[in-house]
């Protein structure tokens, strides 16, 4: 059988892949067809795809996909945490188009009567929030370990439902600018309601989903009840963080 060298690292292999480092042994020239209908539009193809089924599995089954992620079945998920970035910045964005899209709707704006702290929470909330995946996944590791799994491993776990999170408050951010229809601003006015009432299954349905069958329903219901109490209160202490800061150095 003919031995040939892999042309990335020079490991000697047999088949279409090295074993090595995984490129492909047969290569192509790089002519411009090459280059735009394969390397251009399969690149895109790819990355979509993984970006698009990642996305769906956080959607509809964030604690399951972490396992599975966790477990090895790593080749058709995109990166999760540069995810994240991406769709919180694209958060950032859609905010600022609704933030001027109302200054340019509105003739007037009535003053009102606004904390900082709040003000400081609703404008980075989501940076608050990605700084608190380190405190969560280790809320999780102290709650649910049966598994004994690691620490950085809870990292994603968590990294997955609060990608899940984000889909969800994107929603609420998209669904506001029906404030600026009449007929549909009620749907705007609800939209809080609507969000809290989807996070607080999803969050549950992503713990079951990566610990449930490690624990008796009883168990699982005072762990998550344990989490989601932690979780506000973590929350609570970083306001209380924000208004120390805010009356000391402002």
């Amino acid at each position: 059988m003919e031995h040939n060298c892999c042309l990335n690292c020079n490991e000697s292999t047999e088949k279409n892949f090295c074993s090595n480092c995984g490129q492909k042994n047969e290569t192509h020239r790089i002519t411009l067809k090459h280059f735009f209908l394969h390397d251009v539009l399969h690149g895109v193809w790819h990355l979509e795809k993984g970006i698009l089924f990642t996305l769906k599995q956080a959607m509809f089954r964030p604690g399951k996909a972490a396992l599975d992620y966790i477990n090895g079945k790593r080749i058709s998920y995109y990166n999760v945490f540069y995810l994240i970035l991406l769709l919180t910045a694209f958060g950032i964005f859609i905010e600022n188009i609704y933030a001027t899209a109302t200054a340019n709707y509105i003739s007037y704006i009535e003053p009102s009567v606004s904390s900082p702290v709040l003000d400081i929470l609703g404008k980075y909330v989501k940076f608050f929030l990605f700084l608190a995946i380190p405190v969560y996944a280790f809320n999780s590791y102290l709650l649910f370990n049966k598994k004994k799994y690691l620490y950085s491993e809870h990292l994603i776990i968590f990294g997955m439902y609060f990608l899940g999170i984000i889909l969800i408050t994107l929603f609420q951010n998209i669904i506001m600018f029906t404030e600026f229809v009449e007929s549909l601003a009620f749907i705007a006015d609800w939209s809080s309601v609507l969000v809290a009432f989807l996070l607080f299954p999803y969050i549950v349905n992503g713990l079951y989903g990566a610990f449930g069958k490690n624990y008796t329903k009883i168990g699982f219901a005072l762990r998550t009840a344990a989490y989601i109490i932690l979780m506000f209160l973590e929350l609570r202490l970083l306001a209380i963080i924000l208004k120390f800061y805010i009356k000391n150095y402002h």
